[in-house]
């Protein structure tokens, strides 16, 4: 003998599954939606170029040349009133890592008072070049950050 079939059962079995069909379709439209308004937003950070690296001859002239002076040297009038490091001095240079001066560069001396620190305008890269390629590479005489308002840079 068989069991008569259930038509209310089969009937709410069968609106329960068009329900839940019907509920998941449209969590897959939110999903999709959501998805697609994030893409739109991301987009525009991610197509961003890198900011063009820093011109460090023309940071160092707006910034350093005061204490250090133009050849890094320190023996303007200024500068020794200032105390500012000589880096063409080759003791200082033999006696100062790369990882002091960066240190310096960014944080300053002495809380900023005695040297002021670079640390929101300078990455740790670009003081790190800063030191590679301007500082160990001074010389007394040859001007680090040429003069850009005068021709010829001299």
């Amino acid at each position: 003998m068989q069991r008569p079939i259930d038509q209310c059962g089969m009937k709410r079995l069968g609106e329960n599954y068009v329900k839940v069909l019907w509920m998941s379709k449209r969590a897959g439209s939110v999903a999709l939606l959501l998805t697609l308004l994030l893409a739109i937003c991301i987009a525009p950070v991610l197509a961003q170029e890198e900011p063009a690296s820093k011109d460090l001859k023309a940071f160092y002239q707006k910034n350093c040349t005061v204490c250090h002076g133009p050849d890094g040297s320190a023996v303007s009038v200024e500068g020794k009133k200032l105390r500012g490091r000589n880096f063409t001095d080759p003791k200082w240079q033999r006696d100062t890592g790369d990882e002091e001066m960066v240190k310096v560069i960014l944080n300053g001396i002495f809380f900023g008072w005695v040297m002021p620190g670079f640390k929101d305008i300078l990455t740790a890269d670009e003081a790190q070049r800063m030191v590679a390629d301007l500082i160990r590479t001074s010389k007394k005489g040859q001007m680090i950050a040429p003069d850009v308002g005068m021709p010829g840079g001299k």
